[in-house]
């Protein structure tokens, strides 16, 4: 894969990630809006926390799967 195919790639998950993110962030807020603002705060950055521990999973499984395969070769 060469770099500009590899530098689109990442554009495009990137702002895929990021209109995703926008759109439930405004759900979020849509559905406590009858909450303070404390909350909203509060919900918004353990949603955006529970993200990365499950990103860092698939990650790290991602990882162990090709060093499996590399072993198995």
């Amino acid at each position: 894969m060469n770099r500009t195919h590899r530098a689109g790639l990442v554009l495009w998950r990137g702002g895929l990630l990021l209109a995703i993110g926008y759109v439930v962030f405004e759900r979020i807020r849509a559905i406590l809006a009858i909450a303070d603002p404390q909350l909203e705060i509060a919900v918004s950055v353990l949603l955006v926390g529970l993200f990365f521990v499950l990103l860092s999973v698939v990650i790290e499984q991602v990882r162990d799967a090709r060093a499996a395969r590399e072993v198995e070769r």
